[in-house]
């Protein structure tokens, strides 16, 4: 089915009608349609992954000396040099790398994103890595850890690919992502200096402006939570 045929049927989930001051909460929304110019002061999307995933290995400490996270002795004997797992840090302090973007973030290890075990050492430490054979990703502070919500996940399917990415060397390393922050997810761009440019913030924080889709616009987005300042629109659900 068309992108287009889901939209006119609402892919099976209720269609929702929108128009100035209307919210709606905890829904499965997968595109907006804007009838009339919009505002919205509140645009929450799900950052869950959609993979598909064996049971969380709770990260029990990250260890920049050797660069190694350790699990408890189970999650640690189910993987294998070679594995392909799912990080999750569950909060904003993530182990810095020893190579930075240019907010302090590591650019070789990034939240919510697929690696490679590198190697199981002693104490039921690994190491991982970005692809087979790139050799272990080095880190330079512990981050901060969030509990059950800070792990590693084998992959369901280690055949899935996720495809090849080569970055434009000349630009900017980072220049789009979505981020959580003190002031809400926040969509982000950089120029090629590196100097940041808010498309929109989520949640109408400072200094950045609401969301604004223009009148005809339709963009796919996971939505769990929408607040509509002013114009018309269509949610649609599934």
């Amino acid at each position: 089915m068309s992108k287009k045929q889901d939209l006119a049927l609402g892919f099976g989930g209720p269609t929702l009608l929108m128009s100035d001051g209307d919210a709606a909460n905890n829904i499965k929304g997968y595109a907006i349609q804007a009838i009339e110019d919009c505002v919205f002061s509140q645009l929450d999307l799900d950052m869950q992954t959609n993979l598909s995933l064996e049971r969380k290995l709770v990260i029990q400490s990250v260890n920049n000396a050797d660069n190694s996270f350790t699990l408890l002795p189970l999650d640690w004997n189910s993987l294998e040099e070679g594995d392909k797992i799912y990080y999750n840090h569950g909060g904003v302090d993530i182990p810095q790398g020893t190579i930075q973007d240019s907010e302090g973030r590591a650019t070789e290890l990034k939240d919510q994103s697929i690696y490679f075990v590198q190697a199981k050492g002693s104490s039921n430490k690994i190491t991982i890595e970005e692809q087979v054979g790139a050799g272990g990703i080095t880190i330079s502070d512990d981050g901060t850890l969030y509990g059950n919500n800070t792990y590693f996940a084998k992959l369901s399917d280690q055949n899935f690919s996720y495809g090849t990415f080569t970055r434009n060397a000349s630009a900017n390393d980072r220049t789009h992502e979505i981020a959580g922050s003190t002031d809400g997810r926040i969509f982000k761009t950089y120029d090629d200096s590196g100097l940041q440019v808010n498309m929109f913030d989520t949640t109408g924080g400072a200094n950045v402006g609401d969301v604004q889709l223009l009148k005809g616009m339709t963009v796919y987005l996971p939505i769990t939570d929408i607040t509509l300042t002013t114009g018309a629109c269509i949610v649609y659900t599934k």
